[in-house]
């Protein structure tokens, strides 16, 4: 049996909260500075609730990374000794890696631009819409988005290829390598002293209860 996969949507759906929770305070420390200026400038701007928020998505995003580094291991256990598998050719792979990124890029940037214009309406009374994007506030996010973003499609195209190419070598391997999925055990048959087989065995009753 193999192991269980997590289902894509949750994987993805995790990775993308933990590139926007990145891409968020990426975007803040190239902007504003490391150390008491940026924790001074996320309390007073709006992001009270973001220390609970950071929590979250990183127990999520380690949750998920753990996870995906034992079902490598276990796939790599149960596929030693089996013939390697063809590997993907390059173009595919990149096209899978820029087909990612662009998702993750437009789930990102979409729940950038709400957060932060749910931020600036709480603490400003007013929202900065496509601003908070593309306004003179946050000039460093798209490229910050597009790099974080950048580099959690390369890792999760990675960790698809490996699973796939692990998974292929399990299909190919012979079914003697394989683990079985039922074990046949033998019949176990107790025979008494003196009562062995005999050629009317199971035609009547034993010889011993027999009258003659």
């Amino acid at each position: 049996m193999k192991p269980m996969r997590l289902p894509p949507r949750l994987a993805f759906w995790a990775l993308a909260g933990v590139a926007l929770l990145i891409s968020h305070d990426a975007t803040w420390l190239a902007q504003v500075g490391p150390g008491e200026t940026l924790s001074a400038a996320l309390r007073h701007g709006g992001h009270d609730y973001w220390g609970a928020a950071s929590a979250a998505l990183s127990v999520a995003g380690l949750a998920a990374a753990a996870w995906a580094g034992i079902r490598l291991y276990r796939l790599r256990r149960r596929s030693s000794g089996t013939v390697d598998a063809e590997r993907p050719a390059a173009r595919p792979y990149l096209r899978r890696v820029a087909g990612a990124w662009l998702r993750l890029f437009g789930v990102v940037a979409v729940g950038f631009v709400i957060q932060e214009n749910a931020e600036h309406a709480l603490a400003h009374g007013h929202g900065l819409w496509a601003g908070a994007l593309l306004g003179p506030e946050y000039p460093l996010a798209l490229p910050v988005i597009g790099a974080i973003t950048l580099l959690a499609a390369l890792l999760a195209t990675a960790f698809v290829t490996a699973e796939r190419i692990l998974l292929a070598r399990l299909d190919s391997a012979p079914a003697a390598l394989r683990a079985p999925g039922r074990l046949q055990r033998p019949v176990r048959q107790i025979i008494l002293p003196g009562l062995g087989a005999r050629p009317h065995s199971g035609r009547g009753p034993p010889q011993l209860l027999v009258v003659v």
